[in-house]
């Protein structure tokens, strides 16, 4: 088998892109996970590894006049992929994906593509996977083989060659085409999917509605406003749109390309929290808000159910892959980190990840024990109720963060079809959902 109980932490760095060393295999010892005075090696079983797009060209077509966008192409000659539909038929077509790739931008790059930039990032990544599972855990094959790795990826291009980045940095030899699946856009699970459910579009609208209402009337909002309408050259009486604004300052400033005079970094962060308090108002509100158990159940029940139940049949002795890969969006790490306790105030960068591992140990009478341990950006984090070494029972971490989350397809559909009338009237407001 491929699989070894040592383990090493490796040195991480993060930004927009990462930086990834590794330690000497030499100095592998077994993980110590807190079961008690007697604390046997553990064993690796599961990875699954949950990450955004890398970077890509902008979304709005607001604030980035004059730009080219010129970045696109292709830095490197990638695995191959055989991407399927869940049920294994034809991969399904994504009308909101085509309308992206309709649109060609200044400079040669289509709406939302994947740049080169992006590309490399994806790779690091999976050089970073390779690093971790393969040559310091043992855990996966050293070359690509049937079965060991499952990639899921959200039908958009940008996710779809992020996947494909990501294998390529973790098994960059591969020469067969690596199966993946992707789901239509009514079928998503991977972020908030309004298509299939007039209940969320409901509660996301009156959210919306809500912190509307509440920065219309903040002094310090108006004045942030009227100070990046004078940088921007602004004139009109619309207010500014923070999460287009944010999708266009990342996107030029990621890319090497000028900033609007005046637009410094303090404003850029202000801009920043700005437009993430927005969307975590809609995709991973805090436990202050009352809409919050209602919408992550909707939007992301399904995922957590999936994650979840991934573990348990593993736990089972039923595991059906080692490894599984899920290619999403901002919009799909938010949720993840605000459900597990993580700081949500900032946009999460390109290709920022969550990794869940499971590992199984002994108990001093014998009896196996699995435990989950999080990484994010490469980093283990310390979660609320953890044992000692960054860990919890799989059943604490079911109880603890998703229980009153995770929900069915049956149940979901259920729940989909309630109403309720507005209190208040649902408009969409100024922002856009840009930041996928």
């Amino acid at each position: 088998m491929w699989r070894t109980p040592c383990l090493t932490v490796l040195p991480f760095a993060t930004a927009v892109t990462h930086v990834y060393a590794q330690r000497s295999t030499s100095h592998c010892q077994s993980q110590r996970l807190g079961t008690g005075t007697v604390e046997p090696a553990a064993e690796l079983k599961l990875v699954q590894v949950v990450f955004r797009h890398g970077a890509r060209s902008p979304l709005t077509k607001r604030y980035w006049a004059g730009q080219e966008w010129d970045v696109c192409g292709k830095a490197f000659e990638p695995i191959p992929l055989d991407i399927k539909s869940l049920d294994g038929g034809e991969q399904p077509k994504s009308d909101h994906d085509q309308a992206q790739r309709n649109i060609k931008l200044p400079g040669g790059c289509h709406k939302g593509e994947l740049t080169k930039l992006g590309q490399q990032q994806a790779r690091e990544v999976g050089d970073w996977l390779r690093s971790r599972y393969v040559h310091q855990y043992g855990f996966l094959p050293t070359q690509y083989k049937d079965g060991a790795v499952s990639g899921r990826t959200t039908n958009f291009s940008r996710t779809i060659a992020t996947l494909q980045g990501v294998l390529t940095g973790l098994y960059p030899e591969a020469s067969k085409p690596i199966p993946v699946a992707t789901a239509s856009d009514m079928d998503e699970i991977m972020f908030a999917n309004v298509l299939s459910c007039e209940r969320l579009a409901d509660v996301m609208k009156r959210a919306r509605y809500k912190l509307r209402e509440a920065t219309e009337k903040d002094e310090r909002i108006q004045e942030l406003q009227q100070k990046l309408k004078g940088i921007l050259g602004d004139k009109s009486d619309d207010p500014i749109a923070f999460l287009d604004l944010h999708d266009a300052m990342t996107v030029i400033k990621s890319h090497g390309k000028t900033l609007p005079q005046g637009m410094t970094e303090d404003l850029l962060m202000e801009v920043n929290k700005e437009a993430s308090k927005r969307m975590i108002a809609l995709v991973a509100p805090g436990v202050e808000l009352s809409h919050r158990e209602e919408l992550l159940k909707l939007s992301m029940g399904r995922m957590f159910d999936s994650v979840v139940q991934r573990m348990r049949q593993c736990a089972d002795g039923e595991p059906k892959h080692q490894m599984y890969l899920y290619s999403g969006h901002d919009t799909t790490i938010m949720p993840l980190l605000a459900t597990l306790g993580q700081d949500v105030s900032t946009w999460p960068p390109y290709v920022s990840n969550v990794v869940f591992e499971l590992w199984e140990s002994q108990t001093p009478d014998g009896k196996k024990q699995e435990y989950v341990k999080v990484l994010v950006n490469g980093k283990e984090v310390e979660l609320p109720n953890m044992l000692p070494g960054h860990v919890c029972t799989l059943e604490a971490f079911q109880d603890n963060y998703w229980k009153p989350f995770i929900v069915t397809e049956e149940e979901r559909q259920e729940a989909c079809t309630l109403t309720f009338e507005h209190e208040q009237p649902a408009g969409s407001g100024g922002d856009s959902l840009s930041g996928f």
